[in-house]
């Protein structure tokens, strides 16, 4: 696991920064979140390469941002339940949060997101 930051830009201009852990093998991102305690808001696993998630044997519900290969928001999905399936076709990544992440960080399609060590 890498860790890092994650910045977040509307129109150019940065909106937030995000306490960031990053997949490095199959093995990360087939574990996920199963591998890792709960994340505390404003703190993300960022998985790629990865257009969809599941929750099967999650203790906890996520917030997930797609990205996709232009490193933009191309979906947002709020308080996925576990034993959930969701995927996006354009995405070449996932962020998953804390379920209620997204209320106080207001992702926004078309948003950049940038990984930084």
């Amino acid at each position: 696991m890498r860790y890092g930051s994650i910045i977040v830009s509307r129109d150019q201009i940065e909106i937030t920064t995000i306490t960031g852990m990053q997949t490095e093998s199959m093995k990360e991102r087939l574990g996920g979140l199963l591998t890792i305690n709960r994340l505390n808001i404003n703190e993300a696993l960022w998985i790629a390469p990865c257009n969809s998630i599941h929750t099967f044997g999650m203790k906890y519900a996520l917030d997930l941002v797609y990205i996709d290969k232009q490193n933009t928001v191309c979906k947002v999905v709020r308080n996925i339940k576990p034993w959930h399936f969701s995927f996006c076709v354009k995405a070449k990544a996932v962020m998953e949060l804390a379920a209620g992440s997204l209320q106080d960080l207001d992702f926004k399609h078309g948003d950049s997101c940038k990984w930084q060590d």
